[in-house]
């Protein structure tokens, strides 16, 4: 398996929101499709603030590429929100399933004792 690099949660490493955002957009969609819109995404909602306050439509709309773009509007700004609002584990923001926790663990937490179903996360493991 060829897996690209840097990874996005490598490259968000020192802004775990934003992070978390990749995984959001990551489940059920290519890494080369995220490509083509985080850089706007992240130039127009730099904050969780920013994420808050943002009409959830033009979210949609930027993130339409994607698929499920009125979902995954929704969930950032939730997830956004209780980032902001403080947690004890990850696991308990909206929309963070096994592979953000996962990737939570390992980029933000320095945790390599993790068992992830996640190909690319299994493969970073295997060669780091």
């Amino acid at each position: 398996m060829k897996i690209i690099r840097p990874l996005l949660q490598e490259i968000y490493q020192d802004d775990p929101w934003k992070m978390l955002c990749c995984c959001i957009m990551l489940n059920l969609c290519r890494r080369t499709t995220i490509d083509t819109v985080r850089h706007e995404l992240f130039e127009r909602y730099p904050t969780p603030q920013a994420m808050i306050n943002a009409d959830e439509k033009e979210i949609a709309d930027l993130l339409e590429p994607l698929g499920f773009y009125n979902k995954r509007a929704k969930t950032l700004q939730k997830m956004s929100e209780g980032y902001l609002k403080g947690f004890t584990d990850v696991i308990e923001l909206f929309g963070v399933g096994k592979y953000a926790k996962d990737s939570w663990e390992l980029f933000q937490n320095d945790n390599r004792n993790i068992d992830p179903t996640d190909k690319v996360l299994t493969e970073y493991l295997r060669i780091t």
